[in-house]
């Protein structure tokens, strides 16, 4: 989620630029939407491995927000090409759902485990 966060900063920080060293911004608007791809299944994929093992009631809930986590905003970006700022929305929404999920998930287990 810090990622993503640090994304819109340097988004908002891109968008007020002009002139040619806007051009520092490219790489940093290309990587980090990747990492925050990479993160998303990374952290889907180790609570889809708890939940396996400890409960398997959150297994679905957690596969299926981790393939939207991270095919949705490819999706979303081929949808609305044309409308970046709508992407941007939508792949955000994608891209929180399911580490929001993930920390549910073992908020909850944590505090069933204890009793």
């Amino acid at each position: 989620m810090l990622l993503l966060g640090g994304y819109h900063v340097v988004r908002l920080a891109a968008g007020r630029c002009a002139g040619p060293q806007c051009d520092a911004y490219i790489p940093l608007s290309l990587l980090v939407p990747i990492l925050v791809v990479v993160m998303v299944a990374v952290t889907g994929a180790l609570a889809i491995r708890d939940a396996r093992a400890h409960d398997r009631r959150w297994s679905v809930p957690l596969i299926a927000s981790t393939v939207l986590g991270t095919a949705g905003p490819v999706v979303a970006a081929a949808v609305f090409r044309d409308q970046p700022d709508m992407v941007v929305v939508v792949a955000t929404v994608l891209f929180l759902q399911a580490p929001l999920l993930a920390l549910a998930y073992t908020l909850r287990s944590r505090s069933s485990r204890v009793l």
